[in-house]
């Protein structure tokens, strides 16, 4: 089983193993192709198209989904989603896959200058795409039902969600994209799963169903009858033991996050932000390879807190805009208690080697230090 180093330096292709999905079209991935994760298909489109110095037009103003079902629809949308997740022309005009690291020449705050939104308009397209992707890694069809999941099925749906996540990040922050791939690992360990946790608590609040876990493939934990989840046989604990030692841990869920979504009816705007500032709030201080990450973290958390201010300011639904905004931000300190807890339970798991996570996922689910 590859190691979670493995699998996070595979996002910037200084490994040899090979991720899981392509970064542009989210068909399996073969290898990496001129610094990115890709398919053959993908790889070869790229060359082909810097070889030969192709110039493509979308005819729907750049805004086509690329998937493997359709991304031959439009060569524009999947070349400009190739230079996106990190391909490089320079690497086919020299006839050779590029491994090394990005040249990171380009800082936060030219990226600033040059995206022209707010930074929550793109980080809500990003989602939208994030949530069509999701369908067809996780094989969902239209209108199929949801259904309680257990413990080992849940495994696979985050090894997958793990290079989804990582592709929403880059497109919804191309400031992301561009930090070198020792702070981008960091900033993504520290960021999967409390993000992992305030997005199912926020599915469940706007669906109503505080009383299950929501998960990205549209399934479920049930939180009322866990019997479904910690349903194999063990040799040291019964099914009711078990569920006894670890029932609490969706309950802190549910007491951290849950509830004060619930409370305060938090919108999509409002989770995308907590979302971004848990992404832009690790301690980057001690981040070698980029000296001033830190500051561009600390740019990238206010342009947010301005967004949300305006966002406020132009729904006009707010008599207290300021009030509102610190009480959405007072949400941050539980979703991060609720991330230690859920951590703290993963290692007793790990330690009694009682549903404990592949080494790989635990690694991931794990911030750094």
């Amino acid at each position: 089983m590859p190691s979670s180093s493995h699998l996070m330096n595979g996002f910037e292709g200084v490994s040899n193993v090979a991720p899981s999905y392509c970064l542009i079209c989210c068909e399996v991935a073969d290898g990496h192709h001129f610094g990115a994760a890709a398919c053959r298909a993908c790889a070869a489109f790229f060359r082909r198209t810097v070889q030969l110095n192709k110039i493509h037009e979308c005819p729907k103003n750049n805004q086509c989904f690329i998937l493997s079902n359709v991304r031959n629809m439009c060569r524009s949308c999947r070349y400009d989603k190739c230079i996106d997740v990190g391909m490089k022309r320079s690497a086919v005009q020299q006839k050779r896959d590029t491994l090394g690291k990005r040249d990171g020449l380009h800082s936060v705050s030219e990226s600033f200058s040059s995206r022209g939104e707010p930074v929550l308009d793109t980080m809500r397209r990003a989602y939208e795409r994030l949530l069509i992707v999701r369908k067809e890694v996780h094989n969902r069809i239209e209108n199929q039902p949801s259904r309680a999941i257990c413990f080992s099925e849940l495994q696979d749906v985050y090894l997958k969600e793990m290079t989804v996540v990582y592709q929403f990040l880059c497109e919804a922050f191309p400031e992301y994209s561009k930090l070198y791939p020792d702070t981008k690992r960091s900033l993504f360990k520290n960021f999967f799963l409390p993000f992992t946790l305030l997005e199912s608590s926020f599915n469940g609040h706007s669906t109503n169903k505080p009383e299950v876990m929501l998960i990205p493939s549209g399934d479920y934990i049930d939180l009322e009858h866990l019997e479904s989840y910690f349903n194999n046989n063990n040799q040291k604990f019964s099914q009711k033991e078990t569920i006894s030692m670890f029932a609490q841990q969706f309950k802190v869920l549910r007491t951290c996050i849950t509830h004060p979504l619930s409370a305060e009816k938090v919108d999509i705007y409002e989770f995308l932000a907590l979302a971004a500032i848990i992404l832009w709030g690790s301690d980057l201080e001690a981040e070698s390879d980029r000296k001033n990450a830190q500051e561009e973290a600390n740019q990238m958390r206010n342009s947010i807190i301005r967004d949300l201010l305006f966002y406020y300011q132009s729904m006009n639904i707010y008599d207290d805009v300021a009030l509102r905004l610190g009480t959405i931000l007072s949400i941050l300190p539980s979703i991060q208690r609720a991330s230690h807890r859920f951590h703290e339970y993963m290692e007793i798991k790990n330690l009694l080697n009682l549903y404990a996570l592949p080494q790989n996922l635990y690694d991931m689910f794990s911030p750094v230090s």
